[in-house]
């Protein structure tokens, strides 16, 4: 598989069951209102700032999923990408 353009591939991290301080268990419903954090496995030759094995958040909302070998990765833009963890 190649990734065209400015798309990135992302492989998702997992969202904890409970906040930091241990004591609210957070509702499935409102899981999929959050951003979502991942690491970019992939990305089309026309990204700029994007590199590979980068920590990212980006919007759920617009991103496909696509399932690879049994694991859920999300595609979206390079410009959906609302910053690089560092």
């Amino acid at each position: 598989m190649k990734v065209l353009g400015r798309a990135v591939l992302i492989k998702p991290d997992k969202l904890p069951e409970r906040t930091k301080s241990g004591a609210l268990v957070i509702p499935e419903n409102s899981r999929e209102m959050l951003p979502e954090t991942g690491t970019i496995v992939d990305l089309g030759s026309a990204c700029k700032e994007a590199v590979k094995g980068s920590h990212v958040q980006f919007s759920r909302k617009s991103a496909s999923v696509i399932n690879l070998d049994g694991k859920d990765y999300y595609f979206t833009l390079e410009n959906k990408i609302f910053y690089i963890h560092e």
